[in-house]
């Protein structure tokens, strides 16, 4: 596999990540997280380990030396996912898993391994939520709005099961949720509330509590979506009704901790795809080219 730009990831959102310092002579380690866990960029691990002036090609001869050793199983866990490039563009890129990211290591003779072994052991472990704890407000929007993209995904191909498969099916059922969790709101309508011009997509808008508490709602549906589907319950007014009940669910819940009603939480001044274009503006000053071509 190698860096282009395509991307196995739908949606076609432009969504990025911030680059996670590793605190070697300026270096950058690209992390996203996806499917539960944190995954890193191997081109950028690989270029901490070498301080190769091209390490996508020492990554591709590190490659073809585990197929020799017969390790190929290593490399091929590795997926293809979207990081924001130099050029601000999302990328595809190899990226592997802390597990998977530690073997890789091992192959690769550096003095740099050891520091760099414990710093993905530490990273990995990490939780999203307790990095983005840490996080500046707007850096929680970025994280979290990529986040919010995965299980979108991942509730799009569960409500496939319920007969929604068309953008318009699509629409509808992510609607009936909104008015759960914002009390008979759909989309245009929050949108409208937020001022916002057509085009605009209403999760960009969002700060770090309110984007928390949709994932919370897209994560719990997809589950009983997924629980549903293995009784044999299936059907678009099943799907819309039990996204509509988990909205209202966790819109109750937090009525009873005396949270911010989602609707009445501030709209941010900045828009996430701003946020990323700020974001790029600062990384043409601190990253170093040959990370990415």
């Amino acid at each position: 596999m190698s860096d282009s730009g395509n991307s196995n990831n739908d949606g076609g959102e432009d969504l990025g990540i911030l680059p996670f310092d590793d605190g070697s002579a300026g270096r950058i380690i690209r992390r996203i997280w996806h499917d539960g866990r944190w995954y890193f960029s191997v081109v950028d691990v690989v270029a901490v380990l070498t301080d190769s002036p091209n390490p996508r090609n020492y990554w591709n001869m590190l490659k073809s030396r585990l197929d020799d050793e017969g390790a190929r199983e290593t490399y091929s866990k590795c997926v293809q996912l979207k990081m924001r490039a130099l050029d601000g563009k999302m990328r595809a890129t190899d990226a592997a898993d802390a597990e998977t990211m530690l073997r890789i290591v091992q192959s690769v003779p550096s003095p740099k391994a050891e520091p760099v072994k414990q710093w993905l052991a530490h990273e990995g472990a990490r939780r999203l939520d307790e990095v983005a704890a840490e996080l500046p407000e707007n850096q929680q929007r970025l994280l979290l709005r990529r986040e919010m993209a995965d299980r979108n995904n991942a509730l799009a191909d569960a409500a496939t099961s319920h007969d929604i498969l068309s953008p318009r099916d699509f629409g509808i059922f992510q609607d009936w949720g909104y008015r759960g969790l914002y009390a008979g709101e759909a989309a245009k309508d929050i949108a409208a509330r937020m001022g916002l011009p057509k085009g605009e997509h209403i999760l960009d808008h969002m700060g770090s509590t309110e984007l928390g508490a949709n994932i919370f709602r897209v994560t719990q549906t997809t589950d009983k979506q997924r629980q549903l589907r293995d009784e044999g319950i299936t059907g678009k007014g099943i799907a819309n009704q039990t996204h509509y009940t988990v909205g209202k669910e966790v819109r109750t819940a937090i009525e009873r901790i005396g949270g911010t009603m989602p609707e009445a939480l501030p709209t941010p001044a900045q828009s996430i795809k701003e946020l990323e274009r700020a974001e790029q503006e600062q990384a043409k000053t601190r990253l170093q080219p040959p990370l990415f071509e």
